[in-house]
């Protein structure tokens, strides 16, 4: 079969989806054509519910034993301990009793991953910016035992709220939240050991739960949002001790996003690129006009068909001492 037997028309494909024709083409670019048919296709289809289960208020045991009560099926997720996927409910999932007691945090898998990478101890100051609505500060609390600290920034006074109130809820008591912009985080003369920083973005990895993604953003919107996280990233490396850690991510596919963040702030800063032992695809080399520095590749570009999960660009940076 002739490779023109096989050729996306882009245009066809908007029609069809309903995405921006722009995307479409920036996706076949990113990952090819039968990849790109494979997530269009994905992204039509519904994902099970996905919960973390919090130690800070119970067992693993104990609040599985609770929800199997309920005739709730749960299924491990691979690799995270404290995931399990909802393959049925008789209930809804996000008004138990155990989900109102904190037992629980509704949370996607792949959202579960970057607080792992990270790896917190019981003894360090954590930093967790553009922390609300507070599923990555909780889990950082509950790997941390609720000991050492974290200090949760939100630039948000509602999505503050929001963050508080998730935070009570699981019960986490080792967290300072502060309504600061992370942007001005020098000011607060902190040094931490490891920052988490969740970045705020174009959220083209998470269209299979919000469609209006496929319209909703354009190119300068892009180039917006990269423009603010290499803001964020590079005042967050400036308050990370030498020797501390960063994990940076989003729920964006896009590569101005992600690997010319990275690159941007990798020329100003003398910072190691761990490479990661999850799942994915290596970050991307070239995109469009753009080259990028070659260890951006030890990333992990998690896509929504392959992972069966919400799309995510995940990267860990260690800065030297």
């Amino acid at each position: 079969m002739h490779k023109e037997d096989n050729y996306i028309n882009p245009y066809k494909l908007s029609e069809e989806y309903n995405y921006d024709v722009y995307m479409i083409e920036r996706f076949v670019e990113m990952m090819g054509e039968e990849e790109t048919s494979n997530l269009l296709k994905f992204n039509e289809t519904e994902l099970n519910k996905t919960i973390r289960l919090n130690t800070i208020r119970s067992s693993f045991e104990h609040t599985v034993k609770l929800l199997e009560r309920k005739r709730i099926k749960l299924e491990d997720i691979v690799g995270i301990p404290e995931g399990k996927e909802i393959i049925g409910s008789p209930v809804p999932i996000g008004a138990t009793p155990e989900y109102l007691g904190g037992y629980y945090m509704l949370q996607g898998k792949n959202s579960m991953l970057p607080s792992r990478i990270l790896a917190p101890k019981t003894d360090e100051l954590i930093g967790d910016f553009a922390a609300a609505p507070g599923g990555k500060t909780s889990h950082l609390a509950q790997l941390m035992n609720n000991e050492g600290t974290i200090i949760a920034l939100e630039i948000s006074s509602n999505r503050c709220r929001s963050l508080k109130s998730n935070l009570a809820r699981m019960g986490v008591e080792n967290t300072i939240i502060l309504q600061y912009d992370t942007r001005k985080i020098n000011e607060l003369d902190l040094r931490f050991d490891k920052i988490l920083l969740d970045a705020p973005c174009s959220g083209s990895g998470i269209i299979i739960s919000d469609h209006s993604r496929k319209q909703s953003k354009t190119l300068s919107d892009i180039l917006n949002y990269q423009k603010y996280q290499t803001e964020l990233l590079t005042e967050s490396i400036q308050v990370l001790k030498p020797g501390g850690e960063l994990v940076y991510c989003t729920c964006s596919l896009e590569p101005e996003e992600n690997e010319l963040v990275i690159t941007q702030v990798l020329e100003k800063f003398d910072c190691k690129i761990e490479e990661l032992k999850i799942q994915g695809k290596a970050g991307l080399e070239k995109f469009q006009q753009y080259n990028f520095h070659p260890d951006v590749t030890k990333a992990k570009r998690i896509y929504p068909h392959t992972s069966k999960g919400e799309g995510f660009f995940i990267i860990k940076m260690v800065k030297e001492q």
